[in-house]
């Protein structure tokens, strides 16, 4: 059992994120499993991630 790890992405996006973690680094980093909302962000509130190659 991999409990989650909360996680914060971007402009204060949260995920929870099972894996790669400190604890499982050996797991490969491209290979991302993770739990996104519901969330509700008001207005002019930042959402989302910096710009990155594979966006």
């Amino acid at each position: 059992l991999i409990r989650a790890q909360q996680a914060v992405e971007g402009d204060g996006f949260v995920v929870r994120r099972p894996f790669p973690t400190a604890t499982l680094s050996h797991l490969d980093p491209f290979l991302l499993f993770d739990h996104m909302g519901p969330v509700e962000f008001g207005p002019g509130a930042g959402v989302g991630t910096p710009w990155h190659p594979h966006r």
